[in-house]
């Protein structure tokens, strides 16, 4: 019996990628029905326009490149700013000449300020978080560069990264080179860029935090004033990255803040949250009301809630009982303390000095906000 050969079988070399590659994009092997796909999509991506860099974000160009610490200049508009003072020569002498200032040269960052300037504690725990910042640095590059335009060769003002910036300085002085994002000329939107760097942080101040908001909503109105006056609260939350609870608080103390900064610089106020609920309850009366109540905050120099005005009403019975809030049995607490504490001297945020207690309307209100302040 003849033995049957064994069966030749005839191995295909594989196409490499860059065949495959190939044949694809000359039509071979491909569908007609294909093809005609593969033409249309092209012809579709040749004649769309790009949609992606029309935002006022990216209209000014820039680029990456290594700048001189010392060419590197804070901007005193920025609410990262430090009232930094640099010494002209590197020497112990003339370091320490620099007072009234914050010095930040190579291994000192020092709070010289006044012991009363309002900011002398901010700026403190400003210095030891960018000294925690420099430690880090010690052992990894900075992720994100420095944002600057360029003035000219020698003058590179910080759009963004205040902190960074004194961190570097801290760590290596002003004679060395650092990776920068510089942008050719300065940002339309500057104000917005930097609200969007610094607002995130939760140790920026309420008088810095206010007006990084009044900065950057006042450029909003020369950029995009047309569409404020339309749908201010979707522009300015979409540019600015914050949700709508937030809009509605900082633009309406922004519309006061003219009576709202000194209460913040001052530290009488210490709570937006709180002061805005205020200012809404006296908004009903119109904006004389809400500036005499602000007015009067400040000529106090102590927060007190808004007792509203009480209505004349037409004259009809006269009121003969005052009517005490009603309390819950779980919350009898606040009844306690009414009965063993003097609460008029407790700081609820009653001014008793301006309550008429021959006033019965304006009394049960009185009574109305101390119930809801001892319960809490």
């Amino acid at each position: 019996m003849t033995a049957k050969k064994p069966r030749s079988r005839r191995v295909v070399k594989p196409s490499s990628q860059e065949d495959l590659i190939s044949k694809f994009q000359s039509g071979e092997g491909v569908s007609k029905k294909s093809q005609q796909m593969l033409d249309d999509l092209k012809q579709r991506d040749k004649s769309k326009e790009s949609n992606v860099h029309d935002d006022p974000l990216f209209k000014t160009s820039s680029e990456i490149d290594r700048v001189l610490v010392d060419y590197i200049q804070p901007q005193s508009d920025n609410p990262r700013y430090l009232p930094v003072k640099f010494a002209k020569r590197d020497d112990a002498d003339s370091i320490a000449s620099l007072t009234n200032c914050v010095v930040c040269e190579k291994g000192l960052i020092e709070n010289r300020l006044d012991k009363n300037n309002p900011r002398y504690d901010a700026v403190d725990a400003e210095i030891e978080e960018i000294k925690g910042l420099a430690e880090t640095l010690k052992h990894s590059e900075l992720v994100h560069p420095i944002a600057v335009w360029r003035k000219n060769m020698s003058d590179y003002a910080i759009v963004a990264g205040h902190r960074r910036y004194y961190a570097i300085r801290y760590l290596y002085g002003g004679l060395i080179k650092i990776k920068v994002k510089i942008y050719a000329e300065k940002p339309k939107n500057i104000n917005v860029l930097r609200h969007i760097e610094n607002f995130s942080r939760n140790d920026l101040t309420l008088p810095d935090a206010l007006n990084s908001y009044s900065n950057a909503v006042t450029e909003l109105e020369s950029i995009e004033g047309e569409k404020l006056s339309k749908s201010r609260a979707s522009v300015v939350t979409s540019y600015l990255g914050i949700g709508r609870t937030t809009f509605y608080r900082y633009d309406k103390l922004y519309e006061y803040r003219e009576f709202v900064m000194p209460l913040l610089e001052n530290r009488i106020v210490e709570s937006l949250r709180g002061l805005y609920e205020e200012i809404i309850k006296a908004e009903q009366e119109g904006r004389e009301e809400v500036e005499k109540y602000l007015g009067s905050i400040l000529s106090q120099e102590k927060f007190h809630k808004y007792l509203q005005v009480p209505v004349v009403k037409k004259v009809g019975r006269t009121k003969q009982f005052i009517s005490l809030p009603r309390v819950k049995v779980d919350n009898v607490f606040a009844i306690k303390r009414l009965l063993t504490e003097d609460v008029t001297q407790l700081e609820l945020g009653i001014d008793w000095n301006s309550v008429d207690f021959n006033d019965p309307v304006m009394l049960e209100k009185a009574l109305k906000e101390l119930f809801k302040s001892l319960s809490k």
